[in-house]
């Protein structure tokens, strides 16, 4: 299971604190404490399913919502998502699907990561935790 806090690093490796404020049947939503409720930055981890029987696919979702204020006042938002569909088939583990991550996660930081510190959250992500 998730912890109840999530500390994770920006580029510059400095920490934000997404704090559990609701949970249910489909997954939770946390908020960076550090932000406002008139600017928040949130976190969200959802799972459905579609499909039956032999095609049954988990979907879990991973959204990170902020919110700005340009320099006029308005508010704006960016919304980061990253989605695994994931078969019901044994051809699909939580260590093939690691892999996949990280073969993303180093495209998307340019080849900067090497290794994978630990698992424990995707493999949480993939049995439907929130």
């Amino acid at each position: 299971m998730f912890s109840a806090d999530i500390v994770l690093d920006d580029v510059s490796g400095d920490d934000s604190t997404y704090r559990l404020v609701s949970q249910d049947s489909t997954g939770s939503r946390r908020i960076d404490i550090a932000t406002t409720l008139s600017l928040p930055a949130t976190l969200s981890v959802k799972h459905s399913v579609s499909g039956k029987g032999a095609d049954t696919v988990d979907r879990h979702l991973v959204q990170f919502v902020r919110t700005y204020q340009d320099a006029a006042g308005k508010s704006v938002q960016l919304v980061t998502n990253f989605t695994v569909a994931a078969p019901r088939n044994s051809a699909v583990t939580a260590a093939v699907v690691a892999d996949e991550i990280c073969r993303l996660i180093d495209f998307l930081s340019s080849g900067g990561v090497t290794t994978l510190a630990s698992t424990a959250n995707i493999e949480s992500l993939l049995r439907g935790e929130s």
